[in-house]
Parts: structure tokens; sequence; C-alpha cells
């Protein structure tokens, strides 16, 4: 696990108030944190990570930079506090699913529908699958970010082993490059995906599933 940097003092009264603010737990259910939130998750997706300002963020909640200033510094903080709580509850949610006594393949659609769910909920995701997280943020929060994330796909990796020692899932394929495969099919949506379009994304979803449950069958 990599060091954490400690964190430096704040340098001016503004940067004091943010760091406050920051720190607070009144700031989750600050109304007006959650919009500047879903406005910068609305421009990250219009625009991009990369091309994204703190400019643009302020614009699209309808506030000026100064005000935004009192939430939040960087666009690197609004995007981890856009990801950290929903991949961290993705982590937990698979990790009860694991612990129950299943089914492997069970457990496998019930922690992918859970991911698909999580994706149509909370459209945010697709910043994460979109974007190479260890180039754009770091940080405790955005380490946590990683590692929930990295744990996730090891949790999904059990549940293929325990079906393909139990019989379940064939076992001339690698977990973790079974992983991949699957979770590619659900990340890449984000490059064609319409929400507009005849079918939602959970109902892409269960195709998916399903595709994912026939290219783990057993051999006959």
């Amino acid at each position: 696990m990599a060091q954490r940097k400690e964190q430096a003092p704040p340098q001016s009264d503004i940067a004091r108030r943010r760091m406050e603010r920051r720190l607070a737990s009144g700031r989750k259910s600050d109304a007006r944190w959650r919009e500047v939130l879903e406005g910068a998750g609305r421009v990250f997706e219009r625009l991009g990570y990369a091309q994204t300002t703190l400019e643009n963020v302020a614009t699209e909640v309808g506030i000026n930079r100064a005000t935004l200033y009192y939430y939040v510094g960087t666009k690197e903080e609004l995007l981890v506090a856009l990801l950290h709580q929903p991949i961290k509850q993705l982590r937990v949610e698979l990790e009860r699913i694991v612990a129950e006594q299943a089914p492997a393949a069970e457990k496998l659609v019930r922690g992918l529908r859970a991911y698909v769910l999580a994706m149509s909920e909370r459209p945010e995701l697709f910043i994460f699958v979109r974007e190479n997280i260890d180039q754009v943020v770091n940080g405790p929060e955005a380490t946590d970010i990683k590692e929930n994330a990295d744990r996730w796909g090891r949790l999904l990796a059990q549940v293929i082993a325990e079906g393909a020692k139990n019989g379940e899932f064939r076992d001339d394929v690698d977990p973790a490059v079974a992983v991949l495969g699957i979770v590619g099919m659900f990340n890449w949506t984000y490059r064609w995906f319409d929400p507009q379009g005849p079918r939602t994304l959970v109902e892409i979803g269960e195709t998916f599933i399903d595709m994912a449950l026939s290219a783990l069958a057993p051999r006959r």
C-alpha cells in the first residue's frame, strides 16, 4: 500500500474554511454540496475530465467561483468526492454477497446486477471506467478508490474460482482474465449506450449476464 502524505495546513482563511468543510461530516448532507457534485458529474460527462475547469462546474451549478471555492479547491477533489462512496459501496455489497451460502452462479449474477444497477443509478461511475484514475488523482481517498475497485475485482474472481472448483463453471479459464472480459462488456457501454435508446442499461446488463454465464458454463 502506498504511503499516505500528511495534509498541508491551509494557507488562507478561504482555504481554512474549505478544509473545515471538507472534514466536517455535515458537508455530505449539505444541499449545495450535492448540487456541486451533481453539476460536476454532468460537466465531466459532457466535456471530459481533462477539459473540465472549476469555472465550468460553477457555471453549471449557477454559482460563482468564489462560492465554489468554499466547497472545493480542485477538480481532482470533485472527482474523488464523486467516486469514493459509490465504489466503496459496490465493494461492501459484493463482500456481503460473497459471504453468503449460495451457489457461485447466483453470487456472480447478484454481484453483476448490483454493478449494473449502480452504473444506472450513479452515472458518475462511467467517469471512473473512462478515466485513468492513477494519472488524474492522488491522495488517501484516491488510494481508497483504487483499492476498493481492485478488491471488488478480486472478489468477483474469487466467485468464479469457487464456481470452477465445484463444477458450476469451466475450470480452464483464469478467473482474473474472466473478470476482465466480463466487466469489460459492462464498462465499454459508456462508448455507445444511449439513455434514450430502446433498452435500459439494466436490460442490457441482463443480456451481458446471460452471456457471461454461457461463456463460463462447463464444457460438455
